[in-house]
């Protein structure tokens, strides 16, 4: 694999979080040395983020953390290749513990889209009623709170780069995605699908659909971050795993989650 795709990947996801963490009411974003810091503020790890994907003095890092800690939201420090390294070997100076890990993946040309085929019939969110529909859905499919994925997706609809897709079968809203560009890239996020329409083809068709307009907006590239279950769709589809993104949380994070869980 390429440098110039790992980057490519590295910087999409940076940009496409600090866009939400920009948009959103209680958003922030920050940075400290070669760290992006974006927080959209809710109350959800996945969209409150440190990104080190190069390793950085201890001491940013450290500042980047407690930055992030004082905000009093759950976080994710998201690094790669070598900083990996810097996190584990200082597990007390920054009270982090390793919570997950997902492949980025890349598509390195978006020449061959297949026609569009499916039994979804998928459009482009533009209005609030739309959006609220996106929202339930998203919720719905990642068992997310619908109030934090109201906040984001709010933020997501106003930002200039973000383009939302609501998919919907005999009228029913069944499939959520998102395309999140930079440049000439095109971000695939949020490709959800309500558990009742799974299995029929409808999360593959709205991966297409975000890819394709990436495509049409002048777009050569396709990248996502990919879950255990979506893994093997995606390299069907054609891309590949050109990173490892290793997320670590705060250690009293994980506490109260394992004191929580059944």
């Amino acid at each position: 694999m390429t440098r110039d795709l790992v980057t490519t990947a590295n910087e999409n996801l940076r940009r496409a979080f600090g866009i939400l963490a920009d948009e959103a009411q209680s958003g922030e974003s920050r940075r400290f040395g070669p760290l992006t810091v974006a927080s959209a503020g809710v109350p959800a790890p996945f969209f409150n983020r440190v990104f080190a994907f190069d390793a950085p003095p201890l001491g940013e890092l450290s500042a980047a953390v407690a930055w992030m800690a004082e905000r009093d939201v759950p976080f994710w420090v998201t690094v790669t290749e070598p900083t990996v390294e810097v996190v584990e070997s200082h597990p007390v100076d920054l009270d982090l513990v390793k919570a997950a890990e997902q492949p980025g993946m890349a598509m390195a040309t978006l020449d061959e889209i297949p026609p569009r085929d499916s039994v979804a019939e998928i459009a482009e969110v533009t209005d609030s009623d739309e959006r609220d529909e996106f929202s339930t859905v998203t919720a719905s499919a990642f068992e997310w709170p619908l109030d934090v994925v109201e906040q984001v997706d709010q933020a997501a609809l106003a930002a200039d780069d973000v383009r939302l897709f609501l998919g919907r079968v005999d009228g029913h809203p069944a499939a959520s995605g998102l395309l999140i560009q930079s440049g000439h890239v095109a971000g695939v996020y949020s490709i959800g699908v309500v558990e009742e329409f799974r299995r029929r083809g409808i999360g593959e068709a709205m991966s297409w659909e975000v890819l394709q307009a990436g495509r049409e907006a002048g777009c050569q590239v396709g990248v996502l971050q990919s879950s255990e279950m979506g893994y093997p769709l995606y390299e069907r589809m054609g891309f590949e795993t050109v990173v490892t993104y290793h997320h670590f949380e705060p250690a009293i994070e994980a506490v109260r989650g394992a004191q929580s869980s059944p």
